[in-house]
């Protein structure tokens, strides 16, 4: 009895493994999977058992954009240091293609050619004597949700999309321009100019629940700078985040200019130096920071 359920776990998690091999998948898609090939229905928690047992395998499985995937193939090949010198070849000679399209497709086969890099491929590589090869950045991982933001960002127009905020249950809409994406923590966040506030703002891809495409081009506007002088140790210490420029410095006190920092963040960041922060400009921007302040104060009272 006891081998049989041991014959049926591995058999099930060699499926797992040869779905991957095929292409990444979420735990969801696994489930399909698994229920499709084998007909019986399996909990999201097995799933998870299977992964975290091919990892004790040494088997490389990552997450990203909450899909696993096999970052190095079970199959792996042979290079000579000549095979590497004419893909270093073609990696330079696409660098000069104009097509998007095309340089994306060669760039993504190249990557799955370096995922299947044998261990005397890599050691090749490494080697501080030979300078022939230089791997690309891991493959990224991008679902449809990805690729039509990273579009709407290249077409340069305007977008209204509904937003669900973290802290209320209602939806807001918003006129933005989106510019780009970055991930924190896997997260995909679309940084974007808010026409109506007049300033850049952070939005969570998985938080926009409708979208609507404008006609109109969007022309990036300036977004007001906020100043604030920091004290005492706190100006010492303080490390410059990006977008930021010291405008004066003093024995005990530094004037700092943020541009392009997401407002609420901003906010949220400056909270915590307590009293050893103060708002110098805007002044919408110092109310607000104070309106905060009192509301809080009020809590306790």
């Amino acid at each position: 009895m006891n081998k049989t359920k041991i014959s049926n776990a591995g058999y099930r998690m060699l499926e797992v493994l040869k779905a991957l091999s095929q292409k990444p998948l979420c735990t969801q898609e696994i489930l399909e999977y698994l229920e499709e090939t084998i007909d019986i229905n399996y909990r999201k928690e097995i799933i998870l058992k299977y992964i975290n047992t091919m990892k004790l395998l040494n088997i490389d499985i990552t997450k990203v954009q909450g899909k696993y995937t096999l970052r190095k193939s079970l199959e792996c090949i042979d290079f000579s240091k000549r095979d590497l010198s004419v893909l270093e070849f073609i990696k330079k000679y696409i660098e000069k293609i104009n097509q998007d399209n095309l340089k994306d497709n060669i760039l993504k086969t190249l990557q799955i050619i370096e995922q299947n890099f044998s261990e005397n491929t890599l050691e090749l590589i490494n080697n501080t004597h030979i300078r022939t090869y230089r791997p690309l950045k891991p493959l990224q991982i991008k679902d449809k949700n990805i690729e039509q933001f990273e579009k709407f960002c290249r077409d340069e127009l305007k977008l209204e999309i509904t937003y669900k905020n973290e802290n209320s249950a209602q939806n807001n809409t918003y006129i933005i321009a989106p510019l780009h994406l970055i991930y924190k923590k896997g997260i995909a966040i679309l940084i974007a100019y808010c026409s109506q506030s007049n300033e850049y703002k952070e939005f969570l891809l998985n938080n926009i629940s409708e979208i609507k495409q404008l006609p109109q081009k969007h022309i990036q506007g300036v977004a007001p700078t906020v100043l604030f002088k920091l004290k005492n140790r706190l100006a010492k210490s303080y490390i410059l985040k990006k977008g930021e420029t010291v405008l004066e410095m003093g024995k005990d006190y530094l004037i700092v200019s943020n541009k392009g920092e997401d407002k609420e963040l901003l906010t949220r960041r400056l909270m915590r130096y307590y009293d050893q922060c103060e708002i110098l400009y805007p002044k919408t921007f110092r109310k607000n920071f104070v309106d905060i302040i009192d509301a809080m104060e009020k809590l306790y009272e």
